[in-house]
């Protein structure tokens, strides 16, 4: 790629719109003088020539009006209102005398006698300027009335890109007896419509001010005054372009390539000149030059702007001129690798502690458990392969005369129950029910079809019914012994709710014929004539059960199941998604095996045909649909400008005032509504090219809740918002309101707030399904967990936000966020079906027309939106026969993009789950019996191993729920003092301080001090709800580690794991308090999310130049009081989650925020999170980014060869438990070749024992021990060097306390989470969690190879 040293052209997108290409001859020509042509020219404002203004204007040259044609060019478009309002104006060009009469002076002065001009009414003046132009409610700014002329040809100039238009006349007005000789100017800004202004004075410049005045109001009335850049049409600033290959690149992209571009030619960086432009146009000029030569050009009204458009130029030139540039530059940019190599880290050790380094390295070739390591290749024994689906372990099953029986006893049962008169009018409900009337014609459809598709409508009684219909005509039959129904929900709540409901219609206890069975919670029903609810997730995890090699004998086989109904199918999270395509694959199993299956999908609100066309009959025709009616009362909807008016008339006008209902009323309603309501437009937000979404405005929410309680008289308020947070921020704008809102909803004897959010716990959830005391009524405060299956009894007003929370992922830049976005137009309207389930209801929604007119009918699935690593696992477990996870996926019902699985199978091979050929390797089929994702189940693994389990199951709960931590609006400060009192000062750490706070917090609620937890929680910003949630996912994931078996071969094979109780055995929490584990084990879950220090502020990730800490974090700059570091500082830390910052304000690009952060150390950083090392002449390269330098290159290849044997050592451990289970409980599990030759006798291979021997399990103790003394050796040595020396630390920390490498309390408090209080010390928290393994290297230019292994200073005993 040649420069030209001449090139200095017009930006290439508005020279070459067309995209045609260009020589790079032409392009380096000189700035043509047509150039000038596209720069807005600047109008005179000078009064210098007035006799100009005043041309003598023949009947010919005039419009039929009277009106010079060329005075006013855009009149004729201006509204009929407006044209008729201002016709006084156009009055005043008409001349009574004629042309003739008419002479004109060149300076000043009064024409005399009849020549004077006669001026039609009415008086201009400024009294009737305010009474008939002042119209807006909100108060004009004194800047504007002291200033007019002024503030209106800002306006002109930003609007118009000119100047407004000045005329002036001189003449009399009468005005009855009386004469007035005055001035008349009339001012026209030439906008869409125009706004014309007439002034009348006795002297020239005070009239000339008076038509500005007018047209400054009549702005101000529209609500434009103080927006003017967004009325003028295509002459924004660029801030983006479209390529040849239709991508579209922002400024920051554009830099980016330019770095990219200069970087792999070798050029110095671009330099930007500038040149300010004056006449005809204002603005600035930008020029790059690369190594001297011009390249781009670009203008704007800002330096900025200019900036902007020269970047987006060159980027479109080049691009232009060669397209496999670009194209190389985007697949760089995948990986980061566009970015280079980061800033070198500096790594430090002593030689001490290098040698015991190499002694372990030593010791652990020469140990049994890593030559025992088996090899990543492929195995020798692959899974079984049959072209049929699993359909479950034979179990035993009941005799013929025993389902007879069976169904005799239901039978017997549904008679009873017909019979008894005490549930006559819960069957006369139910026969109410639409449903019922179309029983038999639903009963024959599902007879005949193996898939249904039941369209029912809201209030049908589809969810309750169905089921039970189905069942009931088996059990009258004398069958009912043979009819086992799986239905689908959502939600725990859903399936936990509807199973209590049929249960009480039929008259039963829960566990007779009706159960449930949800995440932490079941009560399945009797076999063999039942319905089980169960939510989507944990119904795929039956489906793996039952097709699991290793699953136990009692699972309950799919061959049993006759009727799977899958309810609310239109949500299409990933479970349903893939969950239809299971089912699409066993119903094909069911017909080859003659095993009849009947699948019924129902919603209220579904397409149908996609459905149809995704299952087919076994003749190949779409899947049949059955619709039944709704039974729901009208609801009235009204929207913002239905209601806003009336909420601002009384006592609740003060919201107002309140920024965020002034934000979120200007994006919702339009400038005249805005205007009308009295909000100034100065209040507006700034104008920007984003359609981002504002806060919701909690004080507006809370008044339309007051409303409508105080204008009715009876029935309860569902309030749908997106999340927690907001759940929150109404329940406190509620009950302390900026202002009176006309209710005290403090008073527990008139009115109960309920929150319904999935973290809230089942018992507290399901109140609101209970009558509430006389004379109460509710507000319940609830997600779209409300929105389907739920029917709470007498809600009659809706009040809906019409947002919802979208969990959002990139797999490029792993950038994962959890937004808040428009619902669908039919999530919106079976939202507001929640009003009329009992009686006629009402719909208020927190949303304007426009916006309601313009959502999607649906929302995008989230099989094409979220990560895919879970799914994937699930793939993976599932065992599709002879299709890959590509093919799988690619099989659903709207399949993903091909990206996103590969990124997805690239993340899981990183954290060791997958092998190079998409297999499960041993960690995978560990990873699979956990209920937690890859990462976060490989942390668990590790924390037991390394003895600090208790921390780590607790972190890991933290990571898979929302922080503790709550920041209200009004106290954001003293919430973030609290927090940041919890992080260990060593090792700050967001996920270290949320730990430490349980772990204090659990010492109280563990011993029945619920009082004191309670206030801890109050006093500390903490959520009671998500730390009793945390409390349930540790128990549930410690009950998983016993099932696995890894508590088996943890801390020497110590533990005694047929006592299984419901806490941490002391043996496996001796390292729990050791800060340099903790955060090693935080790396390894962070895997591979890490960032480096560049800048005051700034942090470098793999794939992103700059980004940022986020304020909420511990580690940010204004949490830290003293920083020892200096600013050329390498500061690494670990992060969990990439946010971008979609709202910024300024309009500018979007920044990168790092969430949930903790520092490292190199050493953390190397062992446990760095997924490839590769030690250069220079530095030890790490994931293709990260270098780190040290003073002895042998202490770098130290450390890569002791990872690699750690993780050799590893898959011999994951092979030893999933061997082990093979042993225990059959099946067929993958065998991998040796690395060398095993110590296992002379047996085939599929008759070897290869679960772990106890000499295995003890070296496994011994390498974790030794490991963690390394750690916390190497700490003191960094907090030692700290101490002593004024200069730079060899680590990324900057702690400037001198402190042992331990958490506080560690005997001060009593411990674990899990059980009795008196068993150990509680610790601060601690994730723990292996890198991903990388292929131990063995050839003989390993790292192995390239030096004699030392003898061990550490004991011949120990391996």
């Amino acid at each position: 790629m040649q420069f030209d040293s001449a090139r200095k052209t017009a930006s290439s997108f508005t020279s070459n719109p067309h995209g045609v290409k260009r020589p790079l001859t032409q392009r380096a020509l000189s700035q043509p003088s047509s150039t000038s042509a596209t720069k807005v020219p600047r109008v005179d404002h000078s009064q210098a020539s007035v006799s100009a203004s005043r041309v003598v204007t023949t009947p010919s040259s005039t419009s039929s009006s009277g009106m010079p044609s060329s005075s006013h060019p855009q009149s004729s478009r201006a509204p009929k209102a407006m044209t008729g309002r201002l016709s006084h104006q156009q009055a005043s060009h008409n001349f009574v005398h004629g042309p003739s009469s008419l002479r004109y002076k060149k300076r000043g002065g009064r024409a005399g006698g009849p020549s004077r001009r006669i001026l039609d009414g009415p008086f201009h003046d400024e009294q009737y300027i305010q009474q008939h132009y002042n119209t807006s409610n909100a108060p004009l700014k004194k800047v504007h009335e002291n200033a007019p002329k002024s503030s209106l040809g800002n306006f002109s100039m930003l609007a118009a890109g000119k100047v407004p238009a000045y005329e002036y006349l001189d003449g009399v007005l009468y005005d009855g007896a009386s004469m007035h000789q005055l001035w008349r100017t009339t001012v026209t800004v030439n906008i869409d419509p125009p706004i014309i202004g007439v002034g009348d004075a006795p002297e020239k410049k005070a009239s000339e001010n008076l038509a500005a005045l007018s047209a400054v109001y009549q702005l101000h009335a529209q609500g434009l005054l103080d927006n003017p850049k967004k009325l003028r049409p295509g002459t924004e600033d660029r801030t983006d372009i479209k390529l040849s290959d239709g991508t579209v690149v922002t400024y920051e992209r554009a830099r980016s390539f330019m770095d990219y571009y200069c970087r792999r030619f070798g050029f110095s960086k671009p330099e930007i000149t500038f040149t300010e432009l004056r006449k005809p146009a204002s603005g600035w000029e930008a020029v790059m030059a690369v190594n001297d030569r011009r390249i781009g050009l670009g203008t704007g009204t800002t330096k900025k702007a200019a900036q902007i458009t020269c970047y987006l130029d060159v980027t479109h030139y080049l691009e232009d001129c060669d397209p496999a540039l670009w194209k190389s530059y985007t697949e760089a940019a995948k990986t980061g690798a566009d970015l280079g190599m980061a800033p070198k880290v500096w790594f430090q050790m002593s030689d001490a502690l290098d040698d015991e380094i190499r002694d372990l390295c030593a010791d652990i070739k020469r140990s049994t458990l890593y030559r025992n390591r088996p090899s990543i290749g492929s195995s020798s024994t692959q899974n079984n392969t049959s072209t049929n689906v699993p359909h479950g372990p034979a179990r035993r099953r009941l005799s013929p005369e025993a389902l007879a029986e069976k169904s005799r006893q239901l039978l017997e049962s549904r008679n009873q129950y017909l019979s008894n008169p005490k549930y006559d009018k819960m069957r006369a409900t139910r026969m109410a029910l639409p449903v019922y009337s179309r029983s038999e014609e639903a009963l024959a459809h599902f007879r005949d079809h193996d898939v249904s598709i039941c369209m029912a409508a809201t209030g049908s009684g589809k969810t309750t019914q169905i089921p039970q219909i189905i069942l009931d005509e088996y059990i009258a039959r004398g069958e009912g012994a043979h009819c086992n129904i799986i239905c689908t929900q959502p939600r725990r709540l859903a399936a936990i709710s509807v199973a209590d409901r049929i249960a009480k219609e039929r008259g039963e206890s829960l566990g007779q014929s009706v159960g449930y069975q949800v995440r932490f919670e079941a009560r399945l029903p009797q076999e063999h004539g039942s319905i089980t609810f169960c939510t989507t997730g944990i119904f795929l995890k039956k489906l793996q059960s039952a097709i699991s090699p290793t699953n136990i004998a009692d699972h309950q086989s799919l061959d049993d199941v006759t009727h799977i109904l899958v309810d609310e199918v239109h949500e299409r999270d990933v479970d349903t998604d893939l969950l239809l395509v299971v089912l699409k694959r066993l119903l094909e199993d069911r017909r080859a095996r003659q095993k009849p299956l009947k699948i019924v999908l129902m919603s209220a609100t579904i397409d149908p045909t996609l459905f149809q066309k995704y299952f087919t009959d076994a003749g190949g025709q779409p899947a049949k649909v059955i619709e039944i009616p709704g039974r729901s009362f009208p609801v009235t909807k009204n929207f913002l400008e239905d209601f806003i008016f009336k909420l601002t008339d009384g006592m609740t006008s003060w919201i107002l005032r309140d920024d965020s209902v002034i934000k979120y009323l200007n994006k919702e309603l339009s400038p005249s509504a805005v205007a009308n309501l009295g909000i100034s437009s100065s209040r507006a937000p700034a104008a920007d090219n984003r359609d981002d979404d504002p806060d919701l405005p909690y004080p507006l929410i809370a008044a339309t809740v007051s409303h409508v309680l105080r204008h009715s008289e009876d029935g309860h308020v569902l309030v749908f918002l997106p999340g927690w947070e907001e759940i929150t921020a109404v329940q406190r704008a509620l009950q302390n309101p900026g202002g009176s809102l006309g209710l005290n909803f403090s008073d527990t004897s008139k009115f109960s707030i309920h929150l319904l959010h999935s973290t809230i716990p089942l018992a507290e959830q399901q109140v609101i399904f209970d009558p509430p005391p006389p004379g109460v009524r509710r507000i319940i405060l609830a997600t779209n967990i409300a929105e389907t299956s739920v029917t709470i009894p007498d809600v009659v007003y809706v009040v809906d936000t019409a947002r919802i929370k979208e969990q959002r992922y990139d797999p490029e830049r792993h950038m994962s966020s959890l937004i808040s976005a428009w619902v669908g137009s039919s999530n919106l309207n079976q939202r507001a079906g929640r009003a009329g389930r009992h009686r006629p209801g009402e719909y208020y929604g927190i949303i304007g027309q426009a916006r309601v007119a313009a959502l999607h009918p649906y929302q995008t699935v989230e099989m094409k939106r979220v990560d895919l690593s879970n799914v994937v696992m699930h793939v993976k477990a599932l065992n599709f026969p002879g299709m890959s996870v590509e093919e799988v996926l690619g099989a659903t019902i709207e399949a993903p993009h091909a990206e996103r699985v590969s990124a997805a199978i690239r993340n899981l091979q990183m954290v060791g789950a997958l092998d190079a050929d998409n297999s499960l390797t041993s960690l995978g089929r560990v990873l699979l019996q956990l209920p937690v994702e890859a990462q976060v189940g490989r942390l668990v693994l590790y924390g037991s191993f390394f003895r600090c389990l208790d921390q780590a199951l607790t972190l890991a709960a933290i990571l898979t729920n929302r922080d503790p931590f709550v920041s209200p609006m009004h106290l954001k400060a003293e919430a973030a003092a609290k927090k940041n009192s919890w992080t260990p000062q060593e090792f700050r750490s967001d996920a270290l301080a949320t730990l430490q706070a349980y772990n204090a917090w659990w010492s109280l609620q563990s011993t029945g001090d619920y009082g004191r937890a309670n206030r801890f929680c109050m006093d500390n910003f903490l959520a009671k709800p998500t730390l009793l949630m945390i409390q349930k996912i540790k128990v549930h994931l410690l009950q998983s580690l016993y099932h696995a078996g890894v508590i088996d071969v943890s801390a020497g094979g110590r533990v005694d794991s047929f006592n299984r109780p419901l806490s941490v055995p002391r043996e496996l929490n001796v390292n729990g308090d050791s800060l340099p584990l903790l955060a090693a084990l935080i790396a390894s879950a962070s895997q591979p999310k890490y960032a480096i220090r560049t800048g005051e502020k700034t942090y470098r990730t793999s794939q992103d130049k700059a980004t940022f800490i986020h304020p909420s974090s511990v580690n940010h700059r204004k949490r830290i009081e003293r920083e020892d570091d200096s600013l050329g500082e390498k500061q690494l830390f670990a992060y969990t989650e990439k946010r971008q910052n979609i709202s910024n304000p300024t309009g500018g690009n979007a920044q990168t925020f790092l969430v949930t952060t903790t520092r490292l150390d190199p050493m953390t950083y190397m062992l446990f999170g760095a997924y490839k090392m590769i030690v250069t002449e220079r530095y030890l390269e790490c994931d293709n980014w990260l270098p780190i330098a040290s003073n002895s290159l042998d202490a770098l290849d130290d450390i890569q060869r002791l990872k690699t044997l750690m993780e050799g050592c590893m898959l011999r451990v994951f092979e030893g438990i999933a061997m082990s289970k093979r042993q225990r409980r059959g099946g067929v599990v993958p065998i991998r070749a040796r690395e060398e030759e095993p110590e296992f006798g002379d047996e085939g291979d599929d008759k070897r024992d290869y679960s772990m021997s106890r000499e295995e399990v003890q070296e496994l103790d011994r390498l974790t021990s030794d490991v963690v003394r390394i750690l916390n050796r190497y700490n003191d040595e960094r907090v030692s060097s700290q101490s002593r020396q004024n200069s730079r630390p060899a680590t990324p920390m900057g702690s400037p306390a001198l402190q042992s490498a331990r958490l506080p309390y560690s005997n001060s408090r009593p411990a674990t989470p899990m059980g009795s209080p008196a068993l150990q010390s509680v610790r601060l928290p601690g994730g723990s969690s292996w890198s991903g393994y990388s292929t131990p290297n063995m050839g003989p230019g390993s790292a192995y190879n390239s030096r004699p292994g030392t003898p061990s200073r550490l004991g011949r005993g120990r391996f």
